[in-house]
């Protein structure tokens, strides 16, 4: 009897400590950036780069989202050039729910070659990144 009792009471506690595995309470705080970047973009051209932040935090906390768009050749920044006039925005971290926004950005038309594009998500020591470089093409 004791030993179908101190059975009974292990696979209790492992199904439960499995459950809590399963819903998410034992995972660590984690950020994800969703994007589709653009694989060329023409001289001239402006974009809208959408941006969509997951994370499974359970209470709300601040963070920080930017764009840096870098020179691939001189490693110098390019942002002003680009206007990218939006490259920092904050967020908060709501239960279940994503964070959508946009960084607007023109390419100049007398900007000759490739573009490194780095989006950076912050909370506290939490985060993520994207860095792709971009070819740019004469307009047509």
């Amino acid at each position: 009897m004791k030993r179908a009792i101190t059975i009974f009471l292990f696979l209790s506690i492992c199904i439960y400590t499995q459950a809590q595995n399963l819903s998410g309470v034992n995972k660590k705080p984690s950020l994800k950036i969703e994007c589709v970047t653009p694989t060329v973009l023409s001289l001239g051209q402006s974009i809208k780069l959408k941006v969509k932040l997951r994370h499974n935090f359970p209470q709300e906390k601040t963070g920080q989202l930017t764009l840096a768009l870098i020179n691939h050749r001189t490693k110098k920044s390019v942002d002003g050039w680009f206007m990218n006039i939006f490259p920092f925005q904050y967020f908060t971290t709501i239960k279940d729910e994503t964070f959508e926004t946009e960084f607007p950005f023109t390419v100049p038309f007398d900007y000759l070659g490739n573009f490194d594009m780095e989006i950076v998500a912050r909370v506290n020591e939490i985060k993520d990144s994207i860095h792709i470089t971009i070819p740019t093409k004469k307009a047509k």
